[in-house]
Protein backbone atom coordinates (compact mmCIF):
# COMPACT_ATOMS: atom_id res chain seq x y z
CA UNK A 1 0.00 0.00 0.00
CA UNK A 2 1.33 2.94 -0.65
CA UNK A 3 1.52 6.00 1.93
CA UNK A 4 -1.43 8.52 2.53
CA UNK A 5 0.31 12.06 1.61
CA UNK A 6 -2.44 14.77 1.60
CA UNK A 7 -1.74 17.13 -1.51
CA UNK A 8 -2.71 19.23 -2.97
CA UNK A 9 -29.96 34.20 -13.72
CA UNK A 10 -31.40 30.66 -13.72
CA UNK A 11 -30.45 29.58 -10.26
CA UNK A 12 -31.87 33.09 -8.68
CA UNK A 13 -35.13 31.88 -10.56
CA UNK A 14 -35.30 28.42 -8.82
CA UNK A 15 -33.89 30.08 -5.31
CA UNK A 16 -36.96 32.41 -5.55
CA UNK A 17 -39.59 29.81 -6.50
CA UNK A 18 -38.13 27.39 -3.42
CA UNK A 19 -38.56 30.11 -1.18
CA UNK A 20 -41.98 31.12 -3.01
CA UNK A 21 -43.22 27.39 -2.35
CA UNK A 22 -41.94 26.57 0.82
CA UNK A 23 -43.55 29.99 2.87
CA UNK A 24 -46.87 28.62 2.69
CA UNK A 25 -46.28 25.76 4.45
CA UNK A 26 -46.90 24.08 8.07
CA UNK A 27 -44.29 23.65 10.41
CA UNK A 28 -42.58 20.51 11.04
CA UNK A 29 -44.13 17.95 12.77
CA UNK A 30 -32.67 7.92 4.67
CA UNK A 31 -34.31 4.76 3.20
CA UNK A 32 -36.71 6.26 0.21
CA UNK A 33 -38.27 3.13 1.31
CA UNK A 34 -38.75 4.54 5.26
CA UNK A 35 -42.19 6.04 3.84
CA UNK A 36 -43.61 2.59 4.70
CA UNK A 37 -43.11 3.58 8.58
CA UNK A 38 -44.80 7.33 7.68
CA UNK A 39 -41.29 8.87 7.25
CA UNK A 40 -41.82 10.99 3.82
CA UNK A 41 -38.69 13.19 5.54
CA UNK A 42 -35.58 12.21 6.37
CA UNK A 43 -34.09 15.04 8.43
CA UNK A 44 -35.50 13.51 11.85
CA UNK A 45 -33.07 10.20 11.19
CA UNK A 46 -29.83 11.72 9.67
CA UNK A 47 -27.60 15.12 10.17
CA UNK A 48 -28.18 15.75 6.24
CA UNK A 49 -31.24 17.11 6.01
CA UNK A 50 -32.10 15.28 2.45
CA UNK A 51 -31.30 12.21 3.97
CA UNK A 52 -28.10 10.15 3.83
CA UNK A 53 -25.19 9.30 5.88
CA UNK A 54 -24.74 10.31 9.37
CA UNK A 55 -27.44 9.29 11.85
CA UNK A 56 -28.90 11.03 15.24
CA UNK A 57 -29.37 9.56 18.30
CA UNK A 58 -33.11 9.60 17.06
CA UNK A 59 -32.31 7.73 13.63
CA UNK A 60 -30.04 5.48 15.55
CA UNK A 61 -33.29 4.22 17.83
CA UNK A 62 -35.28 4.01 14.63
CA UNK A 63 -32.74 1.68 12.75
CA UNK A 64 -32.94 -0.59 16.09
CA UNK A 65 -36.98 -0.74 16.14
CA UNK A 66 -37.42 -1.07 12.53
CA UNK A 67 -34.61 -2.16 10.31
CA UNK A 68 -32.83 -4.54 11.87
CA UNK A 69 -34.77 -8.45 12.45
CA UNK A 70 -36.07 -9.66 15.50
CA UNK A 71 -35.75 -12.96 15.39
CA UNK A 72 -39.17 -13.28 17.71
CA UNK A 73 -37.65 -10.92 20.25
CA UNK A 74 -40.36 -9.11 22.61
CA UNK A 75 -41.56 -5.48 21.38
CA UNK A 76 -39.50 -3.00 23.26
CA UNK A 77 -40.41 1.24 23.38
CA UNK A 78 -36.57 1.84 24.83
CA UNK A 79 -33.64 1.52 22.13
CA UNK A 80 -30.55 -0.75 23.50
CA UNK A 81 -27.63 0.86 24.28
CA UNK A 82 -26.55 -1.24 21.40
CA UNK A 83 -28.27 1.60 19.23
CA UNK A 84 -25.73 4.21 19.86
CA UNK A 85 -22.16 4.77 18.29
CA UNK A 86 -19.70 1.99 18.96
CA UNK A 87 -22.79 -0.21 20.61
CA UNK A 88 -22.72 1.87 23.73
CA UNK A 89 -19.24 1.36 24.48
CA UNK A 90 -18.93 4.77 24.50
CA UNK A 91 -21.28 7.58 25.89
CA UNK A 92 -21.17 11.00 23.73
CA UNK A 93 -22.74 14.18 24.41
CA UNK A 94 -25.79 15.43 23.31
CA UNK A 95 -24.44 17.95 20.94
CA UNK A 96 -21.39 15.49 19.38
CA UNK A 97 -22.63 12.79 17.02
CA UNK A 98 -20.38 9.95 15.84
CA UNK A 99 -21.00 7.09 13.48
CA UNK A 100 -19.03 5.34 10.83
CA UNK A 101 -19.84 2.79 7.87
CA UNK A 102 -17.41 -0.04 6.79
CA UNK A 103 -18.61 -2.01 3.43
CA UNK A 104 -16.58 -4.68 2.03
CA UNK A 105 -17.91 -6.30 -1.72
CA UNK A 106 -17.44 -9.18 -4.34
CA UNK A 107 -18.13 -8.67 -7.66
CA UNK A 108 -18.02 -10.96 -9.90
CA UNK A 109 -18.75 -9.77 -13.76
CA UNK A 110 -19.54 -11.41 -17.08
CA UNK A 111 -19.71 -9.09 -20.47
CA UNK A 112 -20.21 -10.53 -23.56
CA UNK A 113 -18.64 -14.24 -21.94
CA UNK A 114 -15.79 -12.64 -20.50
CA UNK A 115 -15.30 -13.07 -16.42
CA UNK A 116 -13.86 -11.28 -14.35
CA UNK A 117 -14.03 -10.63 -10.62
CA UNK A 118 -12.46 -8.74 -7.54
CA UNK A 119 -12.76 -8.31 -3.76
CA UNK A 120 -12.31 -4.84 -2.00
CA UNK A 121 -13.42 -2.07 0.88
CA UNK A 122 -15.72 -0.45 -0.67
CA UNK A 123 -16.35 2.34 2.34
CA UNK A 124 -14.37 2.62 5.21
CA UNK A 125 -15.53 6.21 6.45
CA UNK A 126 -15.76 7.69 9.93
CA UNK A 127 -18.40 10.74 10.04
CA UNK A 128 -19.13 13.21 13.07
CA UNK A 129 -20.71 16.33 14.08
CA UNK A 130 -20.43 18.87 16.55
CA UNK A 131 -24.12 21.14 17.44
CA UNK A 132 -23.32 24.33 19.42
CA UNK A 133 -27.28 25.72 19.50
CA UNK A 134 -27.61 26.05 15.93
CA UNK A 135 -24.65 26.04 14.97
CA UNK A 136 -23.58 22.54 13.43
CA UNK A 137 -20.18 21.22 12.04
CA UNK A 138 -20.14 17.98 10.02
CA UNK A 139 -17.54 16.25 8.26
CA UNK A 140 -16.32 12.83 7.15
CA UNK A 141 -13.03 11.20 6.69
CA UNK A 142 -12.34 7.46 5.13
CA UNK A 143 -10.26 5.56 3.06
CA UNK A 144 -10.62 3.90 -0.49
CA UNK A 145 -8.87 0.98 -1.71
CA UNK A 146 -10.41 1.62 -5.42
CA UNK A 147 -12.16 4.15 -6.73
CA UNK A 148 -14.33 7.75 -5.20
CA UNK A 149 -11.26 9.78 -6.68
CA UNK A 150 -13.58 12.67 -6.59
CA UNK A 151 -13.50 12.29 -3.18
CA UNK A 152 -9.96 11.62 -2.32
CA UNK A 153 -7.36 14.33 -0.30
CA UNK A 154 -4.80 11.94 -1.91
CA UNK A 155 -4.21 11.64 -5.51
CA UNK A 156 -2.73 8.21 -5.63
CA UNK A 157 -4.16 5.53 -8.29
CA UNK A 158 -5.33 3.36 -5.14
CA UNK A 159 -5.42 3.54 -1.56
CA UNK A 160 -6.83 7.34 -0.57
CA UNK A 161 -7.56 9.32 1.54
CA UNK A 162 -11.33 10.76 1.45
CA UNK A 163 -13.71 12.93 2.49
CA UNK A 164 -17.01 12.82 1.53
CA UNK A 165 -18.54 15.30 3.33
CA UNK A 166 -17.98 18.84 5.22
CA UNK A 167 -19.65 21.55 6.07
CA UNK A 168 -20.90 24.15 8.82
CA UNK A 169 -24.72 24.70 9.01
CA UNK A 170 -27.51 25.94 11.20
CA UNK A 171 -30.69 26.12 11.58
CA UNK A 172 -33.19 29.15 10.84
CA UNK A 173 -37.00 29.82 12.25
CA UNK A 174 -38.27 29.71 15.27
CA UNK A 175 -38.76 25.59 14.77
CA UNK A 176 -35.61 25.12 13.08
CA UNK A 177 -37.49 24.19 9.61
CA UNK A 178 -34.75 26.06 7.37
CA UNK A 179 -30.68 24.97 7.43
CA UNK A 180 -28.17 27.07 5.57
CA UNK A 181 -25.17 25.15 5.05
CA UNK A 182 -21.76 26.06 3.44
CA UNK A 183 -18.80 23.01 2.35
CA UNK A 184 -18.99 19.93 0.22
CA UNK A 185 -22.61 17.89 0.83
CA UNK A 186 -24.44 15.69 -1.33
CA UNK A 187 -26.25 17.16 -4.16
CA UNK A 188 -29.96 17.79 -3.83
CA UNK A 189 -32.07 15.84 -6.96
CA UNK A 190 -34.05 13.15 -7.00
CA UNK A 191 -34.71 9.65 -5.03
CA UNK A 192 -31.54 9.54 -2.15
CA UNK A 193 -30.28 6.11 -2.51
CA UNK A 194 -27.84 3.68 -1.82
CA UNK A 195 -27.39 1.80 -5.01
CA UNK A 196 -25.06 4.83 -6.49
CA UNK A 197 -24.22 3.10 -9.77
CA UNK A 198 -28.01 2.79 -10.94
CA UNK A 199 -28.01 5.16 -13.88
CA UNK A 200 -30.66 7.72 -12.11
CA UNK A 201 -27.87 8.41 -9.86
CA UNK A 202 -24.67 8.09 -11.91
CA UNK A 203 -25.92 9.82 -15.46
CA UNK A 204 -26.58 12.66 -13.72
CA UNK A 205 -23.37 12.66 -11.37
CA UNK A 206 -25.86 13.05 -8.12
CA UNK A 207 -24.65 9.49 -6.08
CA UNK A 208 -23.56 9.46 -2.41
CA UNK A 209 -19.92 7.90 -2.83
CA UNK A 210 -17.98 10.49 -4.52
CA UNK A 211 -20.37 12.88 -6.48
CA UNK A 212 -20.70 15.69 -3.61
CA UNK A 213 -19.98 19.45 -4.72
CA UNK A 214 -18.83 21.94 -2.92
CA UNK A 215 -21.28 25.34 -2.38
CA UNK A 216 -24.05 26.99 -0.42
CA UNK A 217 -27.49 25.24 0.31
CA UNK A 218 -30.58 25.96 1.80
CA UNK A 219 -32.65 23.38 2.67
CA UNK A 220 -36.52 23.41 4.42
CA UNK A 221 -38.11 20.29 6.48
CA UNK A 222 -41.98 21.21 7.09
CA UNK A 223 -44.94 18.48 7.59
CA UNK A 224 -45.88 18.34 4.39
CA UNK A 225 -43.27 19.57 2.43
CA UNK A 226 -39.27 19.59 2.13
CA UNK A 227 -36.77 20.40 -0.30
CA UNK A 228 -33.19 21.63 -1.12
CA UNK A 229 -31.63 24.15 -3.31
CA UNK A 230 -27.81 24.17 -3.59
CA UNK A 231 -25.45 26.93 -5.55
CA UNK A 232 -22.73 24.67 -6.65
CA UNK A 233 -19.25 26.25 -6.66
CA UNK A 234 -17.64 23.26 -8.17
CA UNK A 235 -15.64 19.77 -6.63
CA UNK A 236 -12.60 21.65 -4.87
CA UNK A 237 -11.03 17.77 -4.27
CA UNK A 238 -10.91 17.82 -8.35
CA UNK A 239 -8.50 19.61 -10.19
CA UNK A 240 -7.26 21.66 -12.08
CA UNK A 241 -10.00 23.97 -11.93
CA UNK A 242 -11.06 24.03 -15.41
CA UNK A 243 -12.96 20.39 -14.72
CA UNK A 244 -15.37 22.09 -11.63
CA UNK A 245 -18.64 22.88 -12.24
CA UNK A 246 -20.71 25.72 -11.01
CA UNK A 247 -24.29 25.71 -11.66
CA UNK A 248 -27.31 24.60 -9.15
CA UNK A 249 -29.42 21.68 -7.85
CA UNK A 250 -32.05 21.29 -6.31
CA UNK A 251 -35.50 19.23 -5.37
CA UNK A 252 -38.92 19.70 -3.68
CA UNK A 253 -40.94 16.95 -2.63
CA UNK A 254 -44.37 16.50 -1.53
CA UNK A 255 -46.34 14.58 0.80
CA UNK A 256 -50.17 14.01 -0.33
CA UNK A 257 -50.09 11.50 2.91
CA UNK A 258 -48.15 9.26 5.47
CA UNK A 259 -47.58 6.87 2.30
CA UNK A 260 -47.45 8.65 -1.15
CA UNK A 261 -44.96 11.34 -1.44
CA UNK A 262 -43.89 12.87 -4.92
CA UNK A 263 -41.47 15.74 -6.22
CA UNK A 264 -39.37 17.72 -8.89
CA UNK A 265 -35.62 17.84 -9.82
CA UNK A 266 -33.58 19.88 -11.32
CA UNK A 267 -29.85 20.35 -11.92
CA UNK A 268 -27.62 22.61 -14.69
CA UNK A 269 -23.97 22.94 -14.32
CA UNK A 270 -21.35 24.22 -16.59
CA UNK A 271 -17.71 23.04 -16.55
CA UNK A 272 -14.70 24.72 -18.90
CA UNK A 273 -13.16 21.53 -19.24
CA UNK A 274 -15.65 18.15 -18.79
CA UNK A 275 -13.70 15.85 -16.84
CA UNK A 276 -15.22 13.09 -18.90
CA UNK A 277 -16.15 14.58 -22.58
CA UNK A 278 -12.36 16.78 -21.88
CA UNK A 279 -14.58 20.33 -23.02
CA UNK A 280 -16.60 22.89 -22.34
CA UNK A 281 -20.01 21.17 -21.24
CA UNK A 282 -23.44 22.72 -20.15
CA UNK A 283 -24.76 19.35 -18.56
CA UNK A 284 -29.13 19.79 -17.77
CA UNK A 285 -31.46 17.05 -16.09
CA UNK A 286 -34.67 17.83 -14.95
CA UNK A 287 -37.56 15.54 -13.67
CA UNK A 288 -39.72 13.87 -11.29
CA UNK A 289 -39.66 11.18 -8.47
CA UNK A 290 -42.10 9.52 -6.44
CA UNK A 291 -42.54 7.43 -3.51
CA UNK A 292 -45.74 5.23 -2.52
CA UNK A 293 -46.51 2.87 -0.08
CA UNK A 294 -49.85 0.68 -1.15
CA UNK A 295 -49.68 -1.96 1.15
CA UNK A 296 -47.70 -1.79 4.72
CA UNK A 297 -45.05 -4.61 2.90
CA UNK A 298 -44.38 -3.03 -0.15
CA UNK A 299 -42.95 0.72 -1.33
CA UNK A 300 -42.86 1.79 -5.46
CA UNK A 301 -40.27 3.93 -5.80
CA UNK A 302 -39.81 5.83 -9.11
CA UNK A 303 -37.64 8.59 -10.88
CA UNK A 304 -38.02 10.04 -14.42
CA UNK A 305 -35.49 12.60 -15.71
CA UNK A 306 -34.82 14.39 -19.01
CA UNK A 307 -31.43 14.92 -19.86
CA UNK A 308 -29.69 17.16 -22.36
CA UNK A 309 -26.03 18.29 -22.41
CA UNK A 310 -24.44 20.80 -24.77
CA UNK A 311 -20.97 20.90 -25.95
CA UNK A 312 -19.04 23.92 -26.96
CA UNK A 313 -19.40 24.25 -30.54
CA UNK A 314 -21.58 21.26 -30.89
CA UNK A 315 -25.32 21.07 -31.51
CA UNK A 316 -27.27 20.03 -27.86
CA UNK A 317 -27.89 16.36 -27.25
CA UNK A 318 -30.37 15.22 -25.63
CA UNK A 319 -31.57 11.76 -23.63
CA UNK A 320 -33.18 10.75 -20.84
CA UNK A 321 -32.93 8.44 -17.77
CA UNK A 322 -35.38 6.30 -15.17
CA UNK A 323 -35.94 3.70 -12.90
CA UNK A 324 -39.06 2.24 -10.72
CA UNK A 325 -38.18 -0.74 -7.87
CA UNK A 326 -40.54 -2.32 -5.93
CA UNK A 327 -39.06 -2.63 -2.30
CA UNK A 328 -40.85 -6.10 -0.42
CA UNK A 329 -40.02 -6.43 3.48
CA UNK A 330 -40.76 -9.80 3.60
CA UNK A 331 -40.52 -10.08 7.21
CA UNK A 332 -38.67 -7.15 9.91
CA UNK A 333 -34.99 -7.09 8.35
CA UNK A 334 -35.39 -9.16 5.02
CA UNK A 335 -36.02 -7.23 1.82
CA UNK A 336 -36.43 -8.09 -1.71
CA UNK A 337 -35.79 -5.54 -4.72
CA UNK A 338 -36.64 -5.43 -7.68
CA UNK A 339 -35.61 -2.91 -10.53
CA UNK A 340 -36.01 -1.75 -13.89
CA UNK A 341 -34.11 1.30 -15.30
CA UNK A 342 -33.42 2.57 -18.69
CA UNK A 343 -30.95 5.23 -20.16
CA UNK A 344 -30.21 7.11 -23.64
CA UNK A 345 -27.69 9.53 -22.92
CA UNK A 346 -25.68 11.56 -25.03
CA UNK A 347 -23.38 9.66 -27.71
CA UNK A 348 -25.36 6.14 -27.00
CA UNK A 349 -26.63 4.47 -29.85
CA UNK A 350 -29.74 3.43 -28.46
CA UNK A 351 -31.57 3.29 -25.13
CA UNK A 352 -29.88 0.56 -22.49
CA UNK A 353 -31.75 -1.12 -20.06
CA UNK A 354 -31.14 -2.81 -16.89
CA UNK A 355 -32.74 -5.33 -14.80
CA UNK A 356 -31.61 -5.46 -10.60
CA UNK A 357 -32.61 -8.80 -8.68
CA UNK A 358 -31.71 -7.71 -4.72
CA UNK A 359 -31.87 -9.53 -1.18
CA UNK A 360 -30.90 -6.85 1.90
CA UNK A 361 -30.98 -8.62 5.19
CA UNK A 362 -30.62 -6.14 8.14
CA UNK A 363 -29.60 -9.28 10.19
CA UNK A 364 -27.71 -7.79 13.84
CA UNK A 365 -27.68 -4.30 15.08
CA UNK A 366 -25.87 -1.99 13.23
CA UNK A 367 -25.13 -4.68 10.12
CA UNK A 368 -26.56 -5.67 7.38
CA UNK A 369 -25.39 -7.62 3.91
CA UNK A 370 -26.87 -7.58 0.62
CA UNK A 371 -26.37 -9.49 -3.16
CA UNK A 372 -27.66 -7.75 -6.21
CA UNK A 373 -27.61 -9.43 -9.48
CA UNK A 374 -27.91 -7.14 -12.13
CA UNK A 375 -27.99 -7.49 -15.71
CA UNK A 376 -27.83 -4.67 -18.73
CA UNK A 377 -27.84 -4.07 -22.08
CA UNK A 378 -26.09 -1.60 -24.21
CA UNK A 379 -26.48 -1.05 -27.74
CA UNK A 380 -22.94 -0.27 -29.58
CA UNK A 381 -22.90 0.59 -33.65
CA UNK A 382 -22.01 -3.09 -33.98
CA UNK A 383 -23.90 -4.96 -31.72
CA UNK A 384 -25.08 -4.92 -28.59
CA UNK A 385 -22.96 -5.46 -25.10
CA UNK A 386 -24.65 -7.46 -22.48
CA UNK A 387 -23.46 -7.35 -18.75
CA UNK A 388 -24.16 -9.48 -15.79
CA UNK A 389 -22.99 -8.55 -12.53
CA UNK A 390 -23.06 -10.41 -9.36
CA UNK A 391 -22.55 -7.78 -6.77
CA UNK A 392 -22.54 -9.04 -2.46
CA UNK A 393 -21.60 -6.81 0.13
CA UNK A 394 -21.62 -6.80 3.63
CA UNK A 395 -22.23 -3.61 5.40
CA UNK A 396 -21.50 -2.05 9.51
CA UNK A 397 -21.83 1.47 10.56
CA UNK A 398 -20.36 2.48 14.17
Amino acid sequence: MKPWAIRRGLAGVIVALFLLVTCWVKPAEAYAWMIRHDYTGCNQCHADPSGGGLLTEYGRAQSDFLLRMRYGAAESYEPPRSAEFLFGVVKLPETVLLGGDIRYARVATRVNGNDASRTFFMQADLAGQVAINRVKVNGSIGYSEQGARQAALTHDPEHNLVSRVHWVGVDIGQDRNWQLRAGRMNMPFGIRTVEHTMWVRSSTRTDIAWSQQHGVSLAYNGADLHGEVMLIAGNFQLAPDAFRERGYSGYVEYAASPHLAFGVSSLVTRAEKDYVSQQSLVRHAHGVFGRYNPVKPLVLLAEANLLADAAEGAATSTGFVGMLQADAEVIQGLHLNATGEALKGSGDYGTKTGIWGSVVWFFLPHFDTRVDVIWQSAPTSFSTVETTMLLAQLHAFL
